[in-house]
């Protein structure tokens, strides 16, 4: 006969199993749910105006710069460090690169290489400051955000930027392949080396590790420094692509351009480490946090919100996802915990 305190442990645990496979699958793709959600919620609303192919087409190509900044600030925090200066990064590529070709005379593809350059040298130097002088982070990137602005307006004379910009630049973010806006194939193709490089490469579980417990990485042999560095410069490097295809839709640059974007970065990046792969920062969920974000602000703005919602919505967006990710984070290292004390228990009862 079987034991009726036996078959109520059983169905207790299938039930608590249920129930945490439901909110597994909740917190893993809640986010992507809520922007399916509001992606038709406003469609039914507002279908004269959200509801069209050239809505949807222009939320997906305009977005393409923030994801790109978003990457930008993603890889740093997965360091554990902070990166400020990836939105005046992006101003002064895309100053540099129209700059350049307007008032230097040079060719687009030189105009091209000597931005890259120097953003690279930007990201060096924050690598620098963070690790060699050991200066915070946030304080280290901050200062350089100020300095690359003030030379920005240097270049630019505080003043639009503008004139003759070959289509052989412009066409970079304006043109088309297989009918697809350039620079959303860009975002699909530096997401793919992003995955592979963080969820395939050693390098990726090295940049996780130094982010999760520095001094327990480097103990393990990790040169953590070295991928600090490397974050910084691979930010400064996707802040300046995104300020390249910027400049290449405008055919125009202004220095202030990119600090209406540090927040909508920022807020992607945070909000991204909640879904998919919660308490870690990775590229889907960045990808999706955008996009989401995208949806819901132009959604409310076609329906009458005023002028000033979309910096509070963004700002009451970020502090919601860095209170969020943090708490997967909490939850993760629980998790982690639980199964060490587990593994432990099993190992004393053998």
């Amino acid at each position: 006969m079987s034991d009726p305190a036996i078959e109520d442990d059983v169905a207790s645990a299938e039930v608590i199993s249920h129930r945490q496979g439901f909110f597994g699958v909740l917190g893993k793709y809640g986010l992507l749910f809520l922007g399916i959600a509001l992606l038709a919620i406003f469609s039914i609303a507002e279908p004269d105006s959200f509801a069209t192919l050239d809505n949807y087409r222009s939320i997906l190509d305009n977005q393409t710069i923030v994801v790109l900044l978003a990457f930008a600030a993603m890889i740093p925090l997965i360091v554990g460090r902070f990166d400020l200066s990836v939105a005046a990064v992006l101003s002064i590529s895309h100053v540099f690169a129209i700059g350049l070709i307007v008032k230097q005379g040079w060719s687009p593809l030189a105009s091209i290489l000597a931005t890259l350059a120097f953003v690279l040298v930007v990201g060096l130097v924050n690598g620098i400051l963070v690790v060699g002088l050991h200066v915070d982070a946030f304080v280290a990137t901050l200062g350089t955000s100020s300095i690359v602005g003030g030379i920005a307006l240097a270049y630019s004379g505080g003043k639009t930027i503008f004139g003759d910009v070959p289509a052989s630049f412009t066409n970079l973010a304006r043109g088309r392949s297989l009918g697809i806006p350039q620079p959303v194939i860009l975002v699909i193709v530096v997401a793919v080396i992003l995955g592979l490089v963080l969820g395939v490469l050693p390098v990726g579980r090295r940049m996780y590790a130094t982010g999760g417990n520095e001094r327990a990485a480097r103990l393990t042999g990790i040169n953590t420094s070295r991928y600090v560095i490397g974050a910084f410069v691979a930010s400064s490097f996707l802040a300046g692509l995104a300020g390249l295809v910027l400049g290449s839709r405008l055919g125009t640059a202004s220095p202030s351009t990119g600090a209406s974007l540090l927040l909508p970065a920022f807020a992607g990046a945070f909000l991204g480490a909640t879904t998919i792969r919660p308490g870690r920062f990775n590229v889907a969920g960045t990808i999706i946090a955008v996009y989401t974000l995208a949806i819901a602000v132009a959604g409310l703005q076609q329906m009458g919100a005023p002028v000033w919602f979309e910096p509070v919505f963004n700002g009451a967006a970020l502090v919601l996802a860095v209170s969020s990710s943090q708490w997967a984070l909490r939850q993760r290292q629980r998790r982690a915990r639980n199964k060490e004390i587990e593994a432990l228990d099993d190992a004393g009862a053998a």
